[in-house]
């Protein structure tokens, strides 16, 4: 008989590990959304709308043996989940992959799809009608989608603002350089080291009074909309009503070498919510389940998890940074690259086709 393993959470990583373990155990996936959201994808929507048709994918042809429940997991008790509606689940393994928040519109923050879709195209609404586009935070969102915004809507007037005084500063140096070099080419002002005075403390966009912000140092700019993308947060609540677990100073659970956050030797938590030595990136989270799926699958063979190497984080923070289908840098186990292999990794296609055959979808 088949072991069972309950995966909480239906992102990046609960998704990927529950197809990759789907026929080797009893998967149970829980997520309370009917649909899965590309997220890394919705930065190139707002400047191309059509593109929502194709990255907001129902789950229900994801998996061919085991079953996706539409619910949330409201506690842990040993090796049961308990839903919401006070049905418990029990399991031999159980991974939490809860994933994290974002500023809107680039993740759903509730569980309605057609709720966030509405939203999604009032922020394409406000970014068309506008001409002077300022972007807050030039992270990794902030960045792509100055770029993402500028490659598409020429036209528009966009101006990326960073507290840093030079763009991803836990990177290699060139990285920034890079990226510094073509968003200027493609007509982003570059605001570094500032502030917006008197930030409205808000995840969603809005529109400044007198169409103008001032920055830290008084200096006025026009500004027809306001974009603030300051970054994830993790959504730890289940974690954080289990005792033992240890947060790290970015919110992120502190996990042995083989993903384990308390003593339950069958409870795993992989993805945005670890603190594994990886950044919160596809390409950190696709490492981690990618090891998680290996060592599951020698266990389930018999192997015990103390026997299984441990895992490895990148040795560097490694990230793909796209700006427009054909731009771009990204830091790589071997360096800094540029637009020609992060377009052909990422820039390209933004792994669109790739997620639509994993769920079995084609819009």
């Amino acid at each position: 008989m088949n072991k069972k393993i309950t995966i909480v959470g239906g992102g990046y990583a609960g998704t990927m590990l529950a197809k990759a373990l789907d026929g080797y155990a009893d998967i149970t996936l829980i997520e309370a959304r009917e649909k899965w959201v590309h997220n890394v994808a919705m930065i190139r929507a707002m400047a191309r709308p059509e593109l929502l048709d194709e990255i907001v994918i129902p789950y229900k042809n994801l998996l061919k043996n085991g079953r996706v429940v539409r619910s949330r997991v409201t506690a842990i008790d040993g090796n049961i989940a308990m839903l919401g509606d006070g049905t418990p689940i029990d399991s031999d393994m159980i991974v939490i992959a809860t994933g994290s928040t974002y500023a809107a519109p680039f993740k759903m923050q509730g569980e309605d799809s057609t709720h966030f879709l509405s939203k999604a195209k009032k922020v394409i609404v406000q970014i068309d009608k506008a001409q002077n586009i300022v972007i807050v935070g030039a992270g990794a969102v902030g960045s792509e989608l100055a770029g993402e915004l500028a490659f598409a809507r020429p036209e528009k007037r966009i101006t990326l603002i960073s507290p840093d005084d030079s763009l991803f500063p836990s990177y290699p140096a060139k990285l920034g350089r890079m990226m510094q070099r073509q968003l200027g080419d493609l007509g982003v002002k570059l605001r570094l080291g500032e502030r917006i005075k008197k930030l409205k403390r808000t995840d969603e966009p809005f529109i400044p009074s007198k169409n103008m912000i001032k920055l830290s140092d008084g200096f006025p700019i026009d500004a027809d909309l306001v974009i603030p993308v300051i970054g994830s947060k993790p959504v730890t609540d289940l974690l954080q009503s289990l005792g033992g677990v240890i947060f790290d100073e970015n919110g992120r659970a502190c996990v042995d070498g083989w993903f384990r956050p308390t003593e339950n030797p069958d409870l795993f938590a992989v993805g945005d919510i670890a603190s594994t030595g990886d950044t919160m990136t596809i390409v950190g989270l696709t490492r981690q389940v990618n090891w998680l799926t290996k060592a599951i699958k020698a266990n389930l063979r018999g192997k015990a998890m103390k026997d299984i190497r441990p895992y490895k984080p990148w040795s560097k923070p490694l990230i793909l940074l796209p700006l427009g289908p054909d731009k771009g840098a990204s830091a790589l186990p071997f360096g800094v690259t540029g637009p020609l292999l992060t377009s052909a990794i990422k820039g390209k296609k933004l792994f669109i086709p790739r997620y639509q055959r994993e769920f079995g979808w084609k819009s």
